[in-house]
């Protein structure tokens, strides 16, 4: 928990201005305090039951319940609950029973500076005990998931450690004439190769355990129990089993699908639409020479390459025309510049270039080359001669670089670096200068959400959500507006990115949320059915005690749920998607709807409408705007709508800008729009819905 994070503090004391002026004294440290105070045994074990708690500030002694009580019930209870004693000034030893039944420390009253270091220090171990718990419980269910796929596997995979069996699946089993895991376990792995290549598999595991082998695989001859010998492939990987270190085992018969397997094997490196290397097959070789520049034993660079404004392309020429100037592009690359390093297409319009043996100067070098070359390259697009110009992302790849998807991140941001200078051109990430500002910017950012949470700096706009069949009620949009110190508007594209970096964007979200339920009360005492649709980050969606929290308010404030709906981005629930089934399923037990934002977009989209059962999405943007004109976005438009009403989810246009449009969305069997051409955000709720527009 960075002091940025809510801090849940109970306090346990007679005296409100003692508790009062430690919490002071946390909240000018910087954090956000959510204080529970109880006075007796019966108060503590209540708030325990109802409120998740991170720190317990217990004066030593109170008429009704003494810090050791409190300590001795927390410990009995089974909860990991930091316990911190405060004693009078001069009488810390007095506090030495509480210690010794698990109290955390003690501090006399009036130590400020001590308490917030020793506070910052409680929470960042509460941290680390909940991180290890949580991480605990994900490897034994990553184990478990891959000891499922590992037995159901069609492959014959084994484990071996000093050369013995340890583990062997069933198509192991089958493969040698095994019958069951026991007759395996402690059996030589030269037991299951033929005599005459036992010498070839000895020096393989010899380099193999050095780290000498430049190749994982051996091709030998396998003999079964009953002394049968055919052709296999063993390919090697380091890999670990019940806490041991020991060898996976992967073989694969090769008696008559060496040819498939060679096809296969380009398959699944290749980018089906361009000919390249795909993104996975990319990331593995960005792997491996990020291993090789421990030791400062290698270099090289990536350049991230993005066609400029490839949006226009695909309005001018439509879907198919973009894939072919993609295909085009990436042909007259590939043949020249392809033999210099490894050339993939990464993403929709993202090309990423990987360059091996290769200092910073002939990185930038290369860059301003493959500017010119796509600059001047001239593609036939249906009849029409099309040029097209990109921004490129170079980052150096050097010990420096501690994982793959930094490597990735810095040439991303080179990229953003080039774009944000124009576009067609490139610029090298130098993360020593980059860093450092992006850092300073986000403590700025960081340092001024916060204040701006303190001090209620935030404003709820709304904006109208109308059906286009008639449906009455009223439905608004609710969107955030941060105020800077002089209460002007800070627009959501300048603070929501840092937001999410820092991880506040989850406190924002509940800002929103408390303030859009008291709106919402007051509709309901006036009798006006109101029905607020309300976006949701990745912080909350994430958060275990988000759902907590939100069942909490609704259930104080006694709201109508079924008035409320919250938004996911399709993306973002795809990217969590156990957490976001959750999240949809603890909405619906709370008789909460819930909408799926942003849809449309991802290769796998219709998969998420089958994976979440919401109530509502919202088609992107992107497929939206120019819809009159875009045949293939309203045959898009008219599938997912399609698809969506097979399954009684209701379907919302976003960014409706022109009336042409809603005569095409009527054909699309949209149920509601919403946008510019209706009203722009508002901060009052004077959309007349009985007049319709």
């Amino acid at each position: 928990m960075s002091d940025a994070e809510l801090l849940r503090l109970l306090t346990i004391f007679d005296n409100p201005e003692e508790a009062e002026s430690l919490i002071n004294t946390l909240r000018n440290a910087g954090h956000i305090i959510r204080d529970i105070r109880v006075e007796d045994a019966e108060d503590l074990e209540k708030a325990l039951e109802e409120n998740p708690v991170d720190i317990v500030l217990a004066k030593q002694t109170t008429p009704l319940i003494s810090a050791k009580q409190a300590v001795d019930y927390i410990v009995k209870s089974g909860r990991d609950i930091p316990v911190i004693v405060v004693t009078p000034a001069g009488q810390m030893d007095d506090a030495i029973d509480a210690l010794q039944v698990g109290a955390r420390d003690s501090i006399e009253l009036g130590k400020n500076e001590r308490l917030k270091h020793l506070i910052k220090r409680e929470v960042n171990d509460l941290n680390n005990r909940r991180d290890r718990r949580r991480n605990e419980k994900m490897l034994h269910e990553s184990e478990k998931r891959a000891r499922d796929l590992i037995d159901n596997s069609r492959d014959a995979i084994s484990y071996v450690h000093d050369g013995m069996h340890i583990y062997a699946n069933n198509a192991y089993l089958k493969m040698f004439g095994y019958d069951t895991l026991e007759d395996i376990e402690g059996v030589p792995i030269l037991d299951m190769v033929s005599s005459e290549d036992h010498t070839k598999l000895k020096d393989f595991l010899r380099k193999y355990a050095k780290g000498q082998s430049t190749d994982d695989t051996l091709d030998v001859h396998g003999q079964t129990l009953e002394g049968a010998k055919f052709k296999i492939t063993m390919e090697f990987s380091t890999a670990s089993m019940e806490g041991e270190v020991c060898s996976q085992i992967i073989i694969r018969d090769q008696s008559n699908t060496k040819e498939l397997e060679k096809q296969l094997n380009v398959l699944s490196k290749q980018d089906l639409l361009t000919g390249l290397y795909n993104r996975n097959y990319f990331l593995e070789q960005v792997d491996k020479i990020v291993a090789k520049t421990v030791g400062d034993k290698a270099q090289g660079a990536l350049l991230y390459i993005v066609i400029d404004e490839f949006e226009k392309h695909k309005e001018e020429h439509g879907i198919s025309g973009a894939d072919l100037l993609l295909t085009d592009l990436a042909g007259m690359l590939k043949s020249k510049v392809g033999s210099m390093g490894t050339l993939a297409r990464f993403e929709g319009h993202h090309f990423t270039f990987l360059l091996t043996d290769t200092d910073i100067k002939r990185a930038e070098k290369i860059a301003g080359g493959l500017i010119k070359l796509i600059q001047d390259h001239s593609s036939d697009i249906n009849g029409k001669i099309v040029s097209a110009k990109a921004c490129i992302g170079v980052a150096h790849i050097n010990e420096t670089v501690k994982n793959t998807q930094e490597a990735v991140n810095r040439a991303i941001k080179g990229f953003h670096a080039a774009e944000k200078e124009g576009g067609n051109r490139y610029y090298i990430y130098n993360p020593a200068v980059e860093d450092l500002e992006e850092q300073e910017q986000i403590a700025h950012w960081s340092h001024s959400i916060k204040e701006a949470l303190k001090k209620n700096r935030f404003r709820l706009l709304y904006q109208p959500i109308v059906s286009l069949h008639g449906e009455t009620g009223e439905h608004y949009e609710v969107l955030v507006r941060m105020l800077n110190e002089k209460n002007e508007e800070i627009p959501p594209s300048e603070f929501i990115p840092p937001a999410n970096q820092t991880d506040l964007m989850k406190y924002i979200d509940r800002w929103i949320i408390a303030n859009t339920f008291k709106v919402l009360s007051e509709r309901m005492q006036q009798k006006k059915q109101t029905r607020f649709f309300i976006k949701l980050s990745q912080g909350s969606l994430i958060d275990p005690e988000f759902l907590p929290w939100v069942t909490e308010r609704i259930k104080s404030v006694r709201l109508d749920a079924t008035l409320l709906t919250f938004e996911i981005s399709e993306d973002t629930a795809l990217n969590n998607l156990n957490a976001a089934k959750k999240l949809v399923d603890g909405f619906r037990q709370l008789n909460c709807r819930t909408a799926l934002e942003n849809f449309g977009m991802e290769q796998n989209t219709f998969q998420s409408m089958k994976q979440l059962p919401v109530d509502y999405i919202k088609i992107h943007a992107n497929l939206i705007q120019n819809l009159a004109q875009n045949v293939e976005h309203q045959d898009k438009v008219k599938e997912i709508t399609s698809e969506s009403g097979e399954r009684s989810i209701l379907s919302i246009a976003t960014s409706v800008e022109d009336a042409n449009s809603l005569a095409v969305l009527w054909q699309c069997s949209i149920d509601f729009f919403q946008g510019h051409f209706l009203q722009e955000p508002s901060p009052e709720l004077n959309y007349d819905f009985e007049e319709g527009f």
